[in-house]
């Protein structure tokens, strides 16, 4: 009985900040994926939606006492590799997804144990145009997909 009510609580925290939408960029299922126990690192994902005339650009990525960047995973010469994204462009009317091996927000410093799933992380997407937009990023296992849960403002 209690396992099926912490799942259903964290199901209803993933619904409840599953989008968020400030002036004309949204954002939808800001999740985080779990590191494994001792990881110093982990991964951020979500889609941003730009419904606005005018093209804007994710300048930064703030998440008070971490150090979180934009990166971007791209294959080269044959290897995986992690690259520092100094902006990412949001066109006018389209979105750009963040997803395993591809962009991403990587958060670095952790400590054993930090971020069990669950957890929710508030951070602050900093865009050009826009300005400052916050988000609650939900901590889940890898593959668990919670689009089902998605909210619209």
């Amino acid at each position: 009985m209690r396992k099926t009510l912490s799942i259903a609580a964290m199901l209803m925290a993933t619904s409840a900040v599953a989008s968020e939408q400030v002036g004309t960029i949204k954002v939808s299922d800001p999740v985080i994926y779990k590191a494994f126990e001792n990881a110093r690192a982990a991964g951020a994902y979500m889609m941003i939606s730009n419904m606005g005339a005018e093209g804007d650009l994710l300048v930064d990525v703030k998440i008070e006492g971490r150090m979180a960047m934009i990166h971007e995973s791209r294959e080269e010469d044959g290897v995986m590799r992690m690259l520092h994204v100094e902006a990412i462009s949001i066109p006018s009317e389209g979105m750009v997804e963040f997803a395993p091996g591809g962009f991403h927000v990587m958060i670095m410093g952790l400590q054993p144990g930090e971020f069990p799933t669950g957890d929710m992380v508030d951070a602050t997407l900093v865009f050009d145009r826009a300005g400052e937009v916050p988000v609650t990023f939900v901590v889940t296992e890898q593959g668990m997909d919670h689009s089902g849960h998605s909210v619209s403002n």
